[in-house]
């Protein structure tokens, strides 16, 4: 086994350092600079709307508040089919911020689907799925859900998601905002595939 110790190890512009199978690089006492994450973006929706959304394909900005999460080239929304298209391949955490609020009603649930197609949109799979009951207040009452799930992106052509939000009635609102994220969606690159 061989030992070179140096003080700085940094690759010619347009090249990468790479290490022979079976390898290691022992950086301990040291600091490993470069890596982390690739790919971040926040998507927000700007306004409130009632009833259904399926899928939901409008009245959706990037965010681009203060201290913004985008990281990359960023995620691409088609508002006709409302199919997101991943930047790059890789394995791809998606979630999804849902905020509802409803009035004195029975009833009242909002239900916040994940589909996924391997296709680009021939057939759906729904692989996350998250519902909130509100519960049944003589007064205006908000509730919130999450959706996380892991995609391993080989196809950046084919494998796309979408988002649709179901209400038990359609007075129960699904919450947007001009400047705030209260129904927002997270798509984050977690490494390569």
């Amino acid at each position: 086994m061989s030992k070179i110790t140096v003080k700085e190890l940094e690759a010619p512009a347009g090249y990468d350092l790479t290490l022979a199978t079976g390898e290691t690089l022992d950086v301990s006492g040291g600091t490993l600079v470069g890596g982390g994450l690739t790919g971040v973006d926040t998507w927000v929706l700007s306004g409130h709307f009632s009833g259904n959304a399926d899928p939901l394909t409008s009245n959706l900005r990037r965010d681009n508040t203060s201290a913004n999460s985008l990281i990359g080239t960023g995620m691409a929304l088609d508002t006709s089919t409302g199919l997101w298209t991943f930047p790059a391949t890789g394995y791809w955490q998606v979630s999804a911020y849902v905020t509802s609020k409803a009035t004195a009603t029975d009833n009242r649930y909002s239900v916040l689907e994940m589909d996924y197609t391997a296709n680009n949109g021939t057939s759906f799979t729904t692989p996350s799925l998250g519902r909130t009951h509100i519960a049944n207040m003589s007064s205006v009452t908000y509730a919130s859900s999450k959706n996380t799930k892991i995609f391993d992106i080989t196809d950046t052509s084919n494998q796309k998601v979408r988002f649709s939000i179901f209400k038990a009635v359609s007075t129960v609102e699904t919450v947007g905002h001009a400047t705030e994220n209260e129904t927002y969606f997270t798509f984050k690159k977690l490494g390569d595939t």
